[in-house]
């Protein structure tokens, strides 16, 4: 199991070199505090320029003793002070999730993010599929991970994510494999159990 904390950041125009810099000491405050932590660019989708900070915990106990010691830390009240002095963006979340596929990747430095509404009831068969996407996908210089929430504005929700080592790399396999007889059935076999709703890609930064 693992615990998956996110937030998404949306830089006021002109603020990004601002907001990149705080962003960055929170990441630094919550690594120091038990968490591996990862920050990303949006480069597509509705996301597009947004930064996603993620937090990443072998459960949810350490998961809410991290969150308690870095709120604690003096250096992260002194930069939320300055965040409510100077506001430079609009902050979603954190919202926590539990992967229910796969592993995080801390190898690729890209990742294809993609948000499926799905019943709950539907939820198994939604996974038993993702195992069947992964025999295709384990072959290749990817790997899939999957999240269901556990603290979000939709809980209805199954995130989907490929990671891939670069976008070259995204843009050979998606040609290749992701075009594929194969691997579209199994899409539209996924599709009985679940509705696509967006699709984002984002870079390690």
């Amino acid at each position: 199991m693992a615990i998956v904390s996110r937030r998404i950041i949306k830089p006021h125009l002109g603020k990004t070199d601002l907001v990149m810099s705080r962003v960055s000491r929170f990441k630094d405050l919550a690594i120091e505090a038990g968490a591996k932590s990862r920050l990303g660019k949006f480069l597509g989708g509705e996301l597009n320029g947004c930064l996603q900070l993620t937090n990443v915990y072998e459960n949810m106990e350490s998961a809410t003793k991290s969150f308690e010691s870095y709120s604690k830390n003096p250096k992260m009240i002194e930069l939320m002070q300055e965040r409510e002095a100077d506001p430079a963006a609009e902050v979603i979340g954190p919202e926590i999730y539990l992967n229910v596929y796969g592993d995080v990747s801390p190898e690729h430095n890209v990742i294809l993010l993609r948000e499926y509404e799905v019943d709950r009831k539907s939820l198994p068969k939604a996974i038993e599929i993702l195992s069947d996407v992964d025999e295709i996908v384990k072959k290749e210089d990817s790997k899939l991970l999957a999240l269901r929430p556990i603290i979000s504005d939709k809980m209805n929700s199954l995130y989907v994510i490929y990671y891939y080592s670069s976008l070259s790399s995204l843009g050979e396999i998606i040609d290749r494999v992701g075009m594929s007889e194969s691997f579209q059935k199994l899409v539209g076999e996924a599709s009985n159990h679940g509705t696509l709703v967006s699709s984002n890609i984002a870079v390690n930064i």
